[in-house]
């Protein structure tokens, strides 16, 4: 049999848990905008519809963490989330999302610094 192996035959998969930002991952938050967050969710809620207004309402408090936009994007043959992108206002707000341990639709979120293919801002 000469297919490749299936995803479940390549070994156990790490669990999805939220960990605290390391410091290397904090220093690469911009000093200047844009002030965007890649963000991972649990394979579960992959699944399920989620709305740019969704994250928004996840991570805007108004004080520690302003967002400016959210942007979600599907896969196109599945209704399934491919990533988001998360807008904030300013370096503090992205690096307080960043630490911030809450769980989205009962399941841990993570929040990276997005980094572009290019080295310049995501768009």
């Amino acid at each position: 049999d000469d297919r490749p192996p299936r995803r479940d035959d390549r070994g156990p998969r790490e669990p999805f848990v939220w960990e605290e930002p390391t410091q290397e991952a904090l220093e690469k938050i911009p000093k200047e905008a844009p002030f965007t967050g890649f963000v991972q969710v649990h394979p579960q809620v992959a699944q399920e519809e989620v709305t740019d207004a969704d994250v928004c309402e996840h991570y805007h408090d108004g004080e520690g963490i302003k967002v400016k936009s959210a942007r979600v994007v599907y896969h196109r043959d599945v209704q399934r989330v491919k990533m988001i992108f998360v807008d904030f206002e300013d370096a503090e707000s992205l690096r307080n999302a960043m630490c911030m341990d809450q769980e989205f639709r009962g399941k841990p979120i993570k929040i990276a610094v997005a980094e572009s293919r290019g080295g310049g801002a995501p768009r």
